[in-house]
């Protein structure tokens, strides 16, 4: 194989020439040997467009944009390429095909959008309108005028206020059946919750103090720190509380692998100090039977607890470790529908769960209390020894029965929905 400094020296005389095909056939060769070489990428762009092979144009239009987002010349020429495609299909299904080849291209994806509402296929178009204002925005594109190249403000602006209009009629779409199901007047809170989410509602907090950064439920009562006249299963719960720590004790004189609380990127920043390790039984929708089997009295006394079970996102159950010198830096909890109850399994002194500007909270072995973690909240431990409490995802006490089981429904759809809308990668 030739050098690649060789083959784009051959391709731009052959350009220069006039002679496009040999200068294909040189620059594909380039880009075998390195796909993301601009020059071999530019080159053939400037063939397909002479040859009026858009489709193509447009393709290696779109790939060089990837490589040098900020060319305005290129944005230019993309503009052109998308018009001629679409004039000439369309149907789509050539925006579908490289899209299929390349997801990220986002000023393709918004014009994919537009021809599928020109079908009729509105939540498709909604769908892709939404990843490719996402996927534009992640990259610093279309978020005001001046990210936002001139020949697509207009359709960039049209988008927005189609996926307005798109989240509202899903939202209906996700609620009538439950309505049917348990009455609108049961769902009150419940509708006015995705109505705040999809934006059909103004989202306001009842109290401002509480920030929950994925669903809000509102016309709860407000409770940072719930009753314990709320809790009816505490009492029982507690007298579990000595089979629970024998077995957490079993486990770490075993050298079970417990691990840090929060890994990779969601971790970083969360803790100062020591440790905060964790032995999950639930996380995430997944169900630890391993650990729930080496477990059996902790299984037990979880299995009365009113834990949210929605799939692969709750409970979030776990025997939780700080270790000495422990800091878990103030953060907020993503959803008010439920409340975290801790456990006191092992508690030296100097331990302290806070809520700044409303309470600071000492926990007391072989006693639970639940607070709702979507208000500010950090915790402690100062002394030379581990503390221990095993911590749980429960619906939030004040949430009827109809409610908690719209949410789990709700909630699958909302994560599927954000999953299926996402920006895409680059």
């Amino acid at each position: 194989m030739r050098p690649i400094s060789e083959l784009i020296d051959e391709s731009k005389k052959l350009i220069s020439s006039g002679n496009f095909e040999a200068a294909q056939h040189s620059c594909e060769q380039i880009l075998r040997l390195n796909a993301a070489e601009p020059s071999a990428l530019r080159a053939l762009l400037q063939v397909h467009v002479q040859a009026k092979q858009f489709a193509r144009a447009l393709f290696y239009c779109e790939s060089l944009l990837q490589l040098q987002p900020a060319d305005i010349g290129l944005h230019q020429m993309l503009a052109d390429c998308l018009q001629k495609v679409c004039e000439e299909d369309p149907s789509g299904q050539t925006l579908a095909t490289l899209l299929e080849q390349l997801p990220a291209a986002y000023s393709s994806r918004l014009l994919y959008g537009r021809q599928l509402e020109l079908k009729s296929a509105m939540f498709a178009a909604g769908r892709e309108y939404l990843i490719a204002l996402k996927t534009a925005n992640a990259r610093g594109f279309w978020l005001n005028a001046a990210s936002t190249a001139p020949w697509c403000r207009n359709f960039v602006s049209y988008a927005m206020g189609f996926i307005e209009k798109y989240r509202i009629n899903l939202s209906h779409q996700w609620l009538e059946p439950l309505w049917q199901r348990y009455g609108r007047a049961e769902l009150a809170r419940i509708s006015k919750a995705i109505q705040m989410y999809t934006g059909e509602r103004a989202l306001e907090f009842a109290d401002p103090r509480q920030t929950p950064n994925f669903l809000y439920i509102p016309d709860l009562p407000i409770a940072p720190v719930f009753d314990r006249a709320v809790l009816p299963f505490a009492e029982r719960y507690e007298s579990q509380a000595a089979v629970i720590k024998t077995e957490l004790k079993q486990l770490l004189s075993d050298n079970n692998d417990f691990r840090p609380f929060q890994e990779g990127e969601a971790g970083e920043g969360l803790t100062q100090g020591g440790a905060w390790d964790a032995y999950f039984f639930y996380r995430h929708g997944q169900t630890y039977t391993e650990h729930l089997q080496k477990c059996p009295g902790t299984a037990a006394a979880l299995a009365e607890l009113p834990l949210v079970h929605v799939a692969d996102h709750a409970p979030e159950v776990c025997f939780s470790l700080m270790r000495p010198a422990a800091h878990i830096l103030p953060h907020r909890g993503v959803t008010n529908s439920r409340a975290v109850l801790h456990l006191a399994l092992d508690i030296p002194p100097e331990c302290r769960l806070h809520l700044p500007g409303i309470t600071e909270l000492s926990w007391q072995e072989g006693k639970t209390f639940a607070f709702d973690d979507t208000y500010l909240h950090e915790a402690w431990n100062r002394s030379d020894k581990t503390r221990a409490v095993i911590l749980s995802d429960i619906w939030n006490p004040y949430l009827r029965q109809e409610e908690q089981l719209a949410l789990t429904e709700l909630i699958v759809q909302i994560g599927l929905f954000n999953k299926q809308t996402a920006a895409v990668p680059l």
